[in-house]
């Protein structure tokens, strides 16, 4: 069995705006097995250290010498469980999640840029089809930001607001009840913990979901015995791999609260694996994986563009993406085989 190891950087269109900073370009890992056949299997990590606290190196490291220990970054797990699933798949001829849809509604992301900025993406997403977009905020001009993309979008589509944790208590009771008048879908992680979004939820009207704190179906458990939240977003990367994230969607249905996958500015290869994990488990609130058109390389044309809101679900064979080694090159940044 061959494998290779490659850290990719790739640049964003235009700097992308959150509480937590700007992000400018994105490092990738991604992993490549090969068997003597010459079928290959291709996994990604896609560690964000603004947002989950893991570096690219620390991934770098934990894969560099083939298969992570269990206490190895869920990123690092997720990349080599994708690879060998993708290998397994493609070696059958099928794709890595039993297909259960065509395609699978997916959101707009829009940064916590200038007003008119934000409101002139919200408005080129309301062209191309798209029925619900997610704003980022946690910034002084959030008022502002929101009612322009409001006021861009109509009274529909759907609109979901996502914090990163941004604010306090008191802070998140006071912004939601003032942003609460632009008809918000949702408000996403408005306060760092669990706990913290319990009492949240408990003083205000609008929907409440986690994102940071879930990584695992145990977290999920512990969201709903607190009452912290309606709904919950999972991520591949975070989990720990496909399986992983599976159980924690399906301990949200066990639950009573909605699930949704996302993306945190993924390759190709995990936007697709939760593009299949999303069919597999019927998943029908807008997931975040139509991240791929930030990307300014070709990378970003290795799946199907959004059409009117829905992205296709590769049908494999694996996940469904095996660009040449070559065509990754301009990107590549180093190389371990």
């Amino acid at each position: 069995m061959k494998r290779s190891l490659l850290r990719l950087r790739v640049p964003l269109r235009r700097p992308f705006v959150t509480a937590n900073g700007v992000l400018a370009e994105r490092e990738l890992v991604v992993v490549r097995l090969e068997d003597d056949d010459g079928t290959p299997g291709w996994g990604e990590a896609a560690p964000l250290e603004a947002y989950d606290g893991v570096s690219v190196d620390a991934v770098w490291a934990a894969l560099a010498g083939g298969p992570p220990a269990r206490d190895a970054p869920p990123q690092a797990r997720t990349a080599w469980e994708l690879s060998e699933l993708d290998l397994q798949a493609r070696r059958r001829g099928v794709a890595l999640g039993a297909v259960g849809a065509e395609a699978i509604p997916v959101n707009r992301t829009l940064p916590a840029g200038p007003p008119e900025e934000v409101a002139a993406a919200a408005a080129e997403g309301a062209r191309r089809g798209f029925s619900c977009f997610k704003l980022k905020v946690g910034l002084p001009d959030d008022a502002d930001r929101v009612a322009a993309v409001r006021a861009a979008l109509g009274e529909w589509p759907a609109l979901r607001v996502d914090a990163n944790g941004a604010w306090s208590v008191e802070e998140a009771v006071e912004r939601i009840a003032e942003l609460a008048r632009f008809d918000l879908e949702l408000v996403e992680q408005p306060c760092a913990t669990l706990e913290e979004l319990a009492e949240v939820r408990g003083r205000c009207p609008t929907a409440i979901a986690a994102d940071e704190p879930i990584r695992t179906a145990a977290d999920v458990r512990r969201a709903a015995e607190l009452g912290a939240c309606d709904a919950v977003n999972v991520k591949l990367a975070g989990s720990g791999g496909f399986q992983p994230a599976r159980e924690a969607l399906r301990a949200a249905e066990e639950a009573g609260m909605g699930a949704w996958l996302s993306s945190t500015f993924d390759g190709p290869w995990a936007i697709a694996a939760a593009l299949q994990l999303a069919a597999q488990e019927r998943i029908t609130l807008a997931c975040g994986l139509a991240t791929l058109d930030l990307f300014d390389a070709p990378l970003a044309r290795l799946l199907d563009e959004p059409r009117q809101g829905l992205l296709h679900v590769p049908t494999g064979p694996g996940l469904g993406v095996d660009p040449p080694l070559d065509a990754l090159a301009p990107l590549t940044i180093d190389r371990l085989d």
